[in-house]
């Protein structure tokens, strides 16, 4: 399976993302994201075995057991890896209390012994919005940074970590969740 870890949006934050995904222009050289495509990816894991993903949910269950709940809020809209090569359109992610790469910090040792090294780029929470691989896509997605008015910035707390199974089609990539883990930490 091709998986990675991530949390679930709640419905008021989606709601917000989708006004805002509605207003984009329709074209090919620019992919916009589904309503069921909208997360914060905090680790791709990429081809995983049954076997592994057992050793996968024991790792974020033990990370969950060291993180409390935590607010997140948008922030902005942005791109990767820069505007004038923008091959992503994303949305930005506060975490106030660093509750992201806390979890990541507790997790990346555990997912390492596993066989998932900790990313060397530093991590910035965001919600992918749109892709582009052509230099038509990366002018489209430029256009939105400005022409759009970034979304408002509404909070929500996260209180799970999901598993995701991603699977690949023409119409574009289908989430759906392995396992959820509820935070507890103190």
């Amino acid at each position: 399976m091709r998986c990675f870890i991530a949390i679930e949006l709640d419905q008021t934050v989606r709601d917000v993302l989708l006004r805002l995904l509605r207003e984009l222009p329709r074209t090919r050289d620019a992919r916009w994201c589904s309503e069921a495509q909208l997360h914060i990816t905090l680790k791709f894991l990429g081809e995983t075995d049954a076997q592994t993903i057992a050793g996968v949910k024991d790792a974020m269950a033990a990370a969950a057991e060291q993180v409390a709940p935590f607010q997140i809020g948008l922030s902005g809209l942005g791109c990767f890896p820069e505007r004038r090569s923008a091959r992503v359109l994303w949305c930005g992610v506060s975490d106030p209390g660093n509750g992201c790469a806390t979890w990541l910090s507790v997790a990346d040792p555990l997912l390492a012994a596993l066989g998932f090294p900790p990313e060397p780029r530093a991590f910035t929470p965001h919600i992918t919005l749109g892709r582009s691989k052509s230099r038509t896509g990366a002018n489209v997605l430029c256009a939105v940074l400005d022409t759009v008015t970034a979304p408002p910035a509404r909070e929500m707390t996260v209180e799970k970590i999901t598993l995701f199974e991603s699977r690949l089609r023409p119409q574009g990539a289908q989430y759906l969740p392995v396992a959820t883990v509820p935070l507890t930490g103190n």
